[in-house]
């Protein structure tokens, strides 16, 4: 039984295999560094060199992808453009600028889509610290910005067999929304009352 046809079978899976496990590797470290971007986000630290490198490692696996486009759904793949996009567009909006073009990310447009939904729960997060801090203004516009981002998701209402996972992304943003609103809303009620109760105490200063 002639063996080359199998033999050829088995050199391109063999390839294909070290492929995986390249773009295993890399979307694995983006993923790892993105995730430690997105803290410093948070904490009000410089994010820039941490995103940096998972720029470059993003532009390692957009060159596979140019000879080996069949792995753009790969999800180790898929995950490592989103986070790295999340963390992006998170900072971009907590500074109060416009959202970063799909270009200039250069991130798939799946996962541009899932990391803005998913940007609705980091800015949250945002939100219940500026509360903490009493800072009511600054969360009022950072819950804009959650509106702002919501408006644009629901303009996307395709199957998961095009978008995947995304309608759930958008219920739970719209959810997300919600409870900020509520948590908005009481902070405003609290100030209110403060403030009267202030004036009720200055009149009996008096």
């Amino acid at each position: 039984m002639p063996q080359e046809p199998v033999k050829r079978i088995r050199e391109y899976l063999d390839s294909q295999e070290k492929v995986r496990e390249r773009i295993l590797d890399v979307s694995h470290r983006a993923i790892r560094n993105s995730s430690r971007a997105m803290t410093a986000i948070h904490r009000g630290e410089s994010a820039s060199d941490i995103l940096k490198n998972v720029k470059e490692d993003i532009e390692s696996l957009t060159k596979i992808l140019g000879s080996e486009p069949q792995f753009s759904d790969y999800g180790a793949l898929l995950a490592a453009h989103r986070e790295y996009a999340e963390a992006i567009i998170t900072r971009t909006l907590m500074n109060g600028e416009k959202l970063p073009e799909l270009e200039d990310l250069g991130v798939l447009k799946k996962a541009y889509l899932q990391a803005l939904a998913e940007s609705v729960g980091e800015l949250r997060r945002h939100v219940l610290d500026l509360l903490r801090e009493d800072e009511l203004d600054e969360a009022t516009n950072i819950y804009e910005k959650m509106e702002e981002t919501f408006d644009i998701l629901i303009e996307f209402d395709y199957p998961d067999s095009i978008l995947p996972g995304f309608r759930h992304r958008k219920d739970v943003a719209r959810r997300t929304i919600e409870k900020t609103r509520g948590d908005i809303t009481n902070a405003v009620r609290q100030q209110k009352l403060e403030e009267s109760l202030e004036r009720v105490e200055r009149k009996l200063g008096d």
